[in-house]
């Protein structure tokens, strides 16, 4: 076979696919001693933009409301319907639509903007430090550790370095850049990582997390731990009140969703004379829109059940007389019995929320200790350290 003389050779494409691991950036351990605030993590989102839907969101409905008011005006100019009707007609249906776009972005920007930046664990005085291994992070009442490997994304401006090591984004780890010994190496390093692993779009589910972790538990369990170990089945959440919160803002993007599409029904309507032929061919096409929508999260959900269950994740750990520990595929945890705010009880699990609000939470299933003996035990333990 002639070889194509302008191909380029094969060793260097393969190269050119493969982007270094994380690990290639760090030059050696960047010590870390600082306060991380709750606007660190908001402007994690807003000005490092983590979460790329932020501000993209927000541009997308701005363009195509601009888009929809351009062509309102040029089919007016085109058809030389200038007489007062249908004018205000045109400003009506634009109106209409701008309040849609608006209502939407308003929500967007609180969730991705306020509610998710409250989820996030780390307040307070932190220390720590990142090398080619991965990321050692404590505060007055936890630690915790992730493997390099398992970064997902990074963002960083000149004051803040933001990584995140799971696919759904809901929770990153936000570094104050002036709490590093040596701020101009963690800067430049954060500007490399975030070329190399940019911001992307959350996934559904995060499919690493199913899988039991294979790496060796930085911390010493007591002897009096009760261990857990299993997955967590999505139906042993039921009852808690993360799944009531989370339920809560799920019918409140709906709903945003739902006005915005409503609004965009009303303003064809409006714009096109009151003919409804008009209206359904776009209620047709949302109809679309949202089918494909549900076919996607019901996909993404069937690869991750088992035997008809949804598994949200696989964590193995314990519960002692200090608190908590847990460790999964992407990272392992230490938290004293003080850093959780509340606890809850049910039938099935135990939540253990980090936050005075119930958007967060650390939950075990009874699925996954040992007996009933194990699972009594642990209740009885954590009942006793939240004693009324």
């Amino acid at each position: 076979m002639t070889p194509n003389p302008y191909q380029a050779p094969l060793t260097d494409s393969l190269a050119a696919q493969q982007s270094p691991p994380p690990s290639h950036f760090i030059p050696g351990r960047l010590e870390f001693k600082g306060q991380v605030t709750p606007q660190h993590h908001r402007d994690a989102v807003i000005k490092a933009g983590i979460r790329t839907e932020y501000r993209n969101t927000t541009r997308v409905m701005l363009v195509l409301a601009g888009l929809f008011a351009l062509l309102s005006g040029v089919l007016v100019l085109v058809t030389g319907n200038l007489d007062a009707t249908h004018l205000l007609r045109t400003l009506l249906a634009t109106a209409v639509l701008l309040v849609g776009v608006g209502l939407f972005c308003r929500h967007q920007r609180w969730l991705i903007g306020t509610r998710v930046p409250s989820f996030q664990l780390a307040l307070g005085p932190i220390h720590g430090w990142i090398d080619r291994d991965g990321l050692w992070l404590e505060t007055e009442q936890s630690q915790a550790y992730w493997p390099l490997c398992n970064l997902v994304s990074c963002a960083a401006t000149h004051d803040l370095w933001v990584l995140s090591f799971g696919k759904e984004q809901t929770f990153w780890q936000t570094l104050p850049v002036d709490a590093f010994a040596d701020p101009a190496s963690a800067r430049s390093v954060a500007a490399d990582l975030q070329q190399a692993f940019p911001p992307q779009l959350p996934q559904l589910l995060d499919e690493r997390k199913r899988t039991p972790p294979e790496t060796v538990c930085l911390f010493s369990m007591p002897g009096d731990a009760i261990e857990f170990e299993g997955n967590f089945y999505e139906d042993c959440a039921r009852g808690t009140r993360l799944l009531k919160a989370t339920k809560q803002a799920v019918v409140r993007t709906w709903v945003a969703l739902a006005v915005l599409l409503a609004s965009l029904l009303v303003s064809i309507f409006v714009l096109t004379g009151f003919r409804t032929l008009y209206v359904a061919l776009a209620a047709l096409w949302i109809a679309i829109l949202v089918a494909s929508i549900f076919v996607r999260v019901w996909r993404a959900r069937r690869a991750a059940k088992q035997k008809g269950r949804m598994i949200a994740w696989y964590s193995k750990g314990w519960l002692d007389d200090q608190g908590y520990c847990a460790m999964t595929s992407l990272g392992q945890t230490r938290a004293t019995w003080q850093f959780f705010d509340h606890v809850e009880i049910t039938e099935d699990s135990i939540g253990l929320y980090p936050h005075e609000s119930d958007v967060a939470c650390c939950l075990v299933s009874r699925e996954q200790f040992a007996n009933t003996d194990d699972w009594n035990r642990a209740t009885e333990l954590v009942r006793g350290k939240f004693v009324a």
